[in-house]
């Protein structure tokens, strides 16, 4: 009997290997809700960028799903962020049809779901804050954050980073005398956009941000498609919406958890965490060697993006006839699919990091002020406030009042303008 299990066990893993070689991250078991969904995509590239918007959306609409990783034991929810790159005209709007999937929460129960990319950290903290802490952001554009993000009000890299862990974000309003906290926020995030749409949003690859995202990247532009889509030929009803049907049955999934009096917590068996935990020892000795320190927040954290992935697969298919059951394992299905996308979401990941530059180096304080003045100023961005140059000369053993004196200079010989209270521009 032994020898048995052992052997069923051998090819059960061998299975799973084979998976991990497929080059889609579509190609796992998939629960029905999701297959339905993905038919109205062409493509197998289609389908993957809009599988990554349908497990976003998702994610939001099953609040009742908790997970533990990590020492000391951290308590996670299902909410992702995922990012999609590819160049332009090559099918990201397929992703908007994941939006449609959380119409009927959005609709007929009469409740916002979705906050605007383009805001300021006062009002997404602001808003989080009405939604009782829960909310989901979707921009088609990544410029659009980014361009939001770049205002001296808009910067709220540090709310993203904090809503990962669902660690406390605060707000102070001193004119209003308004103080807001958020002890455990809820925050999912899809974006997607073109390569050179990205770095303004991510400008380094020290950023702790992109490490916080299960990105997918394009690199073909897909074949033109001469498909002319014909009403009279089609066997559907003119008005006919899968999304509709899929939506409701969401819907009501999301209700009976928003209103459960427990929480249901995801599991691994003792077998599936020694799985992952040799599959990504591997991954992580691959990846070291041939990448910059910077990408170990990467390979570190995606551990909890993919177990977050086998959540939202595992809480699609509960039967909720019973009720919110306390506990529930990942079948074997959803585990294959988590390891796959896991795996392919790395080499994903490290794709983006190339895109990504890499952080420009300078030379000791102890040479000529001149040229370290002119090496710093060729290490800020186009666009720069006054506290990110702060930091960026801490880090490198300048000090304020140094800094203070490039900036008076800079700004007399026209090299920089000044165009708000602490924010500059770059102007040769």
């Amino acid at each position: 009997m032994k020898v048995q299990n052992e052997t069923a066990a051998a090819a059960q893993m061998q299975q799973q290997d084979d998976l991990l070689i497929s080059p889609y991250i579509t190609d796992g078991q998939l629960p029905p809700l999701l297959k339905k969904a993905l038919q109205c995509a062409a493509t197998p590239q289609q389908k993957d960028m809009l599988l990554m918007s349908l497990l976003t959306n998702c994610s939001y609409a099953l609040p009742a799903m908790r997970m533990y990783h990590g020492h000391p034991r951290h308590c996670y929810g299902a909410e992702l962020m995922t990012m999609v790159i590819a160049p332009a005209a090559s099918g990201k709007g397929v992703m908007n049809y994941g939006r449609r999937i959380l119409s009927t929460i959005e609709g007929n129960q009469g409740k916002q779901v979705y906050i605007p990319a383009n805001t300021s950290s006062s009002a997404l903290i602001n808003l989080l804050d009405c939604f009782g802490g829960r909310g989901i952001i979707m921009a088609t554009e990544i410029d659009t954050m980014s361009q939001s993000m770049s205002n001296p009000f808009g910067h709220f890299s540090d709310v993203i980073r904090c809503a990962f862990e669902h660690e406390t974000i605060s707000l102070l309003r001193r004119h209003r005398n308004e103080f807001i906290e958020i002890r455990k926020p809820h925050l999912s995030i899809l974006l997607s956009g073109t390569p050179s749409q990205l770095t303004p949003l991510i400008s380094s690859r020290d950023n702790g941000l992109a490490s916080r995202f299960a990105c997918y990247v394009v690199s073909k532009v897909a074949d033109f498609d001469d498909n002319v889509w014909d009403a009279d030929a089609d066997n559907q009803p003119q008005d006919y919406d899968p999304y509709e049907s899929l939506s409701e049955l969401l819907g009501e999934r999301y209700l009976q958890m928003a209103t459960a009096d427990n929480l249901c917590v995801f599991k691994l068996t003792d077998t599936q965490r020694h799985r992952v935990k040799r599959m990504f020892r591997t991954e992580y000795e691959n990846y070291s060697a041939y990448f910059e320190p910077e990408f170990n927040q990467t390979l570190k954290r995606m551990p909890v993006i993919m177990k977050r992935i086998g959540m939202v697969l595992t809480g699609l298919r509960i039967d909720l006839s019973q009720g919110i059951p306390n506990q529930v394992y990942c079948g074997e299905e959803d585990f294959r699919t988590m390891l796959l996308m896991g795996h392919k979401l790395l080499q994903h990941a490290a794709m983006m990091f190339s895109i990504i530059p890499a952080k420009k180096s300078i030379v000791p304080c102890s040479v000529p002020g001149s040229i370290m003045a002119k090496q710093f100023y060729d290490l800020l961005p186009e666009q720069f406030e006054k506290s990110f140059a702060v930091t960026q000369a801490n880090e490198l053993g300048v000090s304020v009042k140094t800094l203070d004196t490039w900036l008076s200079k800079w700004t007399q010989k026209a090299k920089v303008l000044r165009i708000a209270h602490g924010l500059y521009n770059k102007c040769a």
